[in-house]
């Protein structure tokens, strides 16, 4: 995902955050592992508790699991989808402040100039359209309760609900676009757009010039920054497709709501995109994944689940440990986490420990994202 626009038009305006080449743009960065609603539900990720600060304008997911029994878990058909409305619909009143969740008092006309100065608050609720999402899935296995592996579709949302920054993430923000303001309006700027050049010929000059890197790395590290606090919401839906094998017949297989917190601690010295966060999680689930073996019928009961989760994210690399506990038989879930983002387009996500009702202590998720960016920029003119 990224924020573009020509250099060119900025210049004379300044209406928005504006980047040219492809290789001079602001990536949003931090996009979601493999944690899908629709995965999430059925207890199939790596991960359980995951507060993403982006997620990509569409993306592809895979969930693998192994166990020291071949019969549990699931097989290693399990794809979902996950895409955001954000991205494909036309945002007129957008710019590069709203984007941010900065709010004014004055009655700000789309397309004007505003200034910086004039946006003075933050909109807490601002995310909980920009991160909504819409996933879906097929999953194949036995999750712990059928003797053969059986097949379930899955949809499911989430938002953000809740973001929180701290004054100064806020300033940061304020204060690298007026850094980029002073650098579009310096001598060597303008004397450039008296040239005559072409856009490209004009943007390529634009990047080149002496300042324009660390104008562009702070206004990157700022836009990028995790809040001090999230909240997000998720509910997704699972049925079970049936067994005429085992005369087994369609219908309810899961149905869970959910909310999601992280404190998010940054760590500068070690790097800006560096963090210690400490999540916490509430689930209620509607739960059709239980089978009575005199009868061998499913039936349904409901749950609660509360638990927390630490994680180190370094960079590209995060580490964690996540227990939740299931007010039913005792179950409960202790996995450690490791995530790899390869690239902005691509993740690795993997999970080691007991996951509820398993009878192993040694269960291995394995998860791989592949994301596509098509739309997912930020153009008011649209």
């Amino acid at each position: 995902m990224y924020c573009k626009r020509l250099f060119c038009a900025l210049a004379l305006c300044f209406p928005l955050l504006v980047m040219a080449q492809d290789d001079q743009k602001i990536n949003l960065k931090n996009l979601a592992p493999p944690s899908s609603p629709a995965f999430v539900l059925m207890d199939v990720t790596p991960s359980n508790i995951i507060v993403p600060q982006n997620i990509q304008a569409f993306s592809l997911q895979t969930i693998s699991a192994f166990t020291g029994d071949s019969s549990d878990g699931m097989s290693s058909n399990n794809y979902a989808f996950e895409f955001q409305p954000y991205w494909y619909a036309k945002r007129t009143d957008m710019n590069f402040f709203k984007y941010n969740n900065l709010t004014s008092d004055k009655d700000i006309a789309a397309g004007s100039n505003p200034a910086v100065d004039d946006y003075n608050g933050y909109n807490v609720f601002g995310n909980a359209w920009k991160n909504l999402s819409v996933s879906g899935g097929f999953l194949n296995g036995t999750f712990e309760v059928f003797n053969a592996p059986q097949s379930f579709i899955s949809v499911g949302a989430r938002t953000r609900l809740l973001t929180f920054a701290n004054y100064k993430h806020i300033s940061a923000i304020k204060d690298s676009y007026k850094a980029y303001e002073n650098f579009m309006s310096s001598a060597a700027v303008i004397s450039l757009m008296g040239q005559g050049l072409s856009l490209d010929e004009l943007n390529k000059k634009l990047v080149a010039l002496p300042g324009w890197k660390q104008v562009f790395d702070d206004m990157n590290n700022a836009v990028n920054k995790k809040p001090i606090f999230a909240l997000d919401v998720a509910l997704a839906y699972s049925h079970f497709l049936g067994d005429k094998s085992q005369n087994i017949d369609n219908g309810f297989g899961r149905f869970g709501i959910w909310a999601s917190g992280d404190l998010a601690f940054n760590l500068p010295k070690i790097n800006p995109n560096s963090y210690v966060h400490v999540y916490g999680v509430y689930r209620y689930l509607r739960d059709g994944l239980n089978m009575n073996m005199m009868t061998n019928e499913l039936f349904a009961e409901n749950t609660s689940e509360y638990g927390g989760k630490l994680e180190f994210e370094i960079k590209s690399l995060s580490f964690g440990y996540e227990y939740i506990s299931r007010d039913v038989n005792d179950e409960y879930r202790s996995i450690g986490t490791i995530r790899y983002k390869i690239n902005e387009s691509l993740t690795l996500n993997s999970g080691f420990g007991k996951n509820y009702k398993s009878d192993s202590n040694t269960i291995a998720l394995l998860g791989l994202q592949w994301g596509l960016d098509y739309k997912s920029a930020i153009d008011p003119a649209k």
